[in-house]
């Protein structure tokens, strides 16, 4: 039997997802999405996890949206689509949970958003963001403007996505986009160094603190119009493929 495209894995107050297409570099097609929405669901009402972890199976953190699924969506489809990606990386940002991503490989496009949406971050030093739409003509949906705009502001988040900009290790650390990039046979222990600080403190504590940073945090209704912007640019791109090997 296959296993699942969106891996959950308990143990007392931690919990960890990994995603799971690794042949695909663990992009979302529309089943994982439903997938990792029913994992944040079942997660989300297990009043005994206090911190989540998220990682990639194999080589990539995630390469964001499937593109040869999506090339054969109509505009009704790409829409609901649309929606609800925005609404999970909210979800995700709003876990009452302390999540910690901890970037495997490259985090390429809404994939990125999704790790950079997490409470913490640690990436291998192999690791690169990337944000490609833009050369396939459509935006960066997924709620991707409000996290960027939030960690690194609006105007280098607009400059990074018009020029699909790669953001190696050295950038992420200068922004603060990730704590740690360190060789890969030292990832583990890099995560484990943040996991024991996180469970040697008040979860209440955590919690409210999460609570607070709310207030200042990414605008999401800003990110309102997302699933009309992407099903209106995916209608107009010309028909066919992606480019070969994108995923955004």
């Amino acid at each position: 039997m296959n296993e699942p495209s969106v891996l959950l894995e308990r143990a007392g107050r931690l919990a960890r997802i990994t995603l799971n297409r690794p042949h695909r570099r663990n992009s979302f097609d529309l089943a994982m999405l439903a997938r990792f929405e029913d994992v944040l669901h079942e997660v989300g009402r297990d009043a005994e996890v206090e911190v989540l972890v998220l990682t990639g199976a194999g080589s990539a953190f995630c390469a964001g949206t499937d593109l040869d699924e999506l090339a054969t969506l109509d505009a009704a489809t790409t829409m609901h689509v649309q929606r609800r990606t925005a609404e999970v990386v909210e979800r995700w940002y709003r876990m009452e949970q302390t999540t910690v991503a901890v970037f495997n490989g490259p985090a390429i496009g809404s994939g990125a958003v999704l790790g950079l949406a997490a409470d913490l971050r640690v990436a291998v030093d192999s690791c690169f963001f990337t944000f490609p739409e833009v050369t396939f003509g459509i935006p960066l949906t997924w709620s991707g403007m409000a996290i960027l705009a939030d960690l690194v502001g609006a105007d280098r988040a607009k400059r990074w996505l018009l020029l699909g900009d790669r953001i190696g290790p050295a950038e992420m650390l200068r922004h603060d986009l990730v704590t740690a990039a360190v060789p890969a046979d030292e990832l583990g222990a890099a995560c484990d160094a943040v996991l024991d600080r996180l469970l040697a403190v008040s979860p209440v504590g955590r919690s409210m603190t999460k609570r607070a940073a709310r207030l200042a945090g990414p605008r999401f209704e800003a990110a309102a119009n997302d699933s009309y912007l992407g099903a209106l640019s995916v209608a107009l791109r010309p028909a066919g493929a992606y480019p070969k090997g994108g995923k955004s």
